[in-house]
């Protein structure tokens, strides 16, 4: 359904054009960007949430991708879409500057960039670097990144120090550059807000009553987990960007493993839907076992008799989400708003990296934001 602000209103999510759309522009392009099949994995498992996954046999990266949405192809353009931000990520990006911190971009924050292991900041500043151009998300000014913060280690030269960490978080791809850029900005939010709950022993959460959930999706995807056994957890977790960001966690006897997922977007029904089917993923993908990272061995998942912290007393969903508010405008207008609150919250301005052309059918970004953290751990700690 076509918005006021043009914006496409989607199950469970809101985008740029219709799903019809994107897959005829980006349909034709799948084998430039290494995907040479595409797989449903929906029927692998009970729950019948639409997981499909992307494949790249000569990924430098990840080979497989997943994706989850509310309809089969939702799904498989989550899927398709995951792969390319993946497959942009492995091209070389324009190195516009090489040389110390302290000379080429004395403005940079270098401690507050994410880092394999913690350095002072008198070794960052004299550390060489290649550097790329980005954008301010709130000055619009060009800034430059240190190229380690995409490229990953294994393309990296040889002998050069492992100090920066390249992670996906603020990796995204969309119709539209602003629609990639928002995106990014929510996962950085969800994973900051998420990490900062866990170093707080998950003290941040308000517990929700699964029943009282009145988004139609939302109760939806709720009431297909239950039907098939899922044991739930489900909170909304307090941040100081004032978006709603939700942790979700599922059960069943059937296959005995934890699964969690993390969700963030200005409106809480659709931050709590991709919470819920992210979870989803995690167990089809884990039942399908084809990812590249996915370790084998007995400690990999969270085989512990899931126990839900209380069956009593918990948040009615409507209280808890009823002092959000409904976001204004469009991308653009959108991802600005996310990138001052992100700014007023770490003391430094959110920059993206552009990793795809400007006239391509599909936009790949990468959005550092100095000062945010993500968790290093595949787990999500309840």
């Amino acid at each position: 359904m076509l918005r006021g602000d043009g914006l496409v209103a989607l199950p469970r999510t809101v985008r740029a054009r219709t799903p019809e759309e994107t897959w005829q522009a980006v349909a034709g392009l799948l084998p430039e960007f290494g995907i040479t099949r595409v797989a449903d994995l929906t029927g692998l498992d009970v729950i019948g949430l639409p997981v499909w996954t992307a494949i790249r046999p000569a990924s430098l990266t990840l080979s497989t991708s997943q994706g989850k949405g509310a309809t089969a192809l939702l799904a498989k353009l989550s899927a398709v879409m995951e792969a390319i931000e993946l497959w942009h990520v492995e091209q070389p990006l324009p190195v516009a500057a090489y040389g110390p911190a302290a000379e080429v971009a004395p403005d940079c924050p270098v401690t507050a960039l994410p880092m394999t292991v913690p350095h002072p900041e008198y070794t960052l500043a004299r550390m060489v670097w290649e550097w790329a151009t980005g954008t301010g998300l709130v000055s619009g000014e060009k800034v430059l990144l240190p190229v380690d913060l995409v490229r990953r280690r294994v393309q990296r030269p040889e002998w050069t120090p492992d100090l920066l960490r390249a992670t996906s978080t603020g990796l995204a791809c969309g119709n539209t550059r602003d629609e990639a850029l928002l995106h990014a900005l929510f996962e950085v939010v969800e994973r900051d807000v998420l990490y900062r709950d866990g170093q707080a022993d998950g003290r941040r959460r308000t517990l929700i009553a699964p029943g009282t959930v009145d988004d139609l999706h939302g109760r939806e995807v709720i009431g297909r987990l239950v039907a098939a056994g899922m044991a739930l957890e489900i909170a909304l977790v307090d941040g100081p960007y004032g978006l709603p960001v939700c942790v979700a966690y599922q059960w069943s006897e059937d296959y005995p493993v934890v699964f969690a997922g993390g969700g963030c977007h200005n409106d809480p029904g659709i931050a709590l839907t991709r919470a819920l089917t992210e979870a989803a993923q995690s167990r089809l993908t884990a039942i399908a076992g084809t990812r590249d990272d996915l370790s084998s061995g007995p400690g990999s998942f969270d085989t512990t008799v899931f126990h839900p912290a209380t069956t009593t007393g918990l948040t009615p969903w409507p209280q808890a989400t009823g002092h959000f508010t409904p976001a204004v405008g469009g991308f653009a207008e959108q991802a600005r708003e996310v990138a001052r609150r992100v700014e007023h919250v770490t003391g430094h301005e959110p920059v993206a990296l552009d990793l795809s052309a400007p006239d391509t059918p599909v936009h790949a970004v990468q959005v550092v934001c100095p000062g945010t953290r993500s968790r290093i751990r595949r787990s999500m700690p309840r």
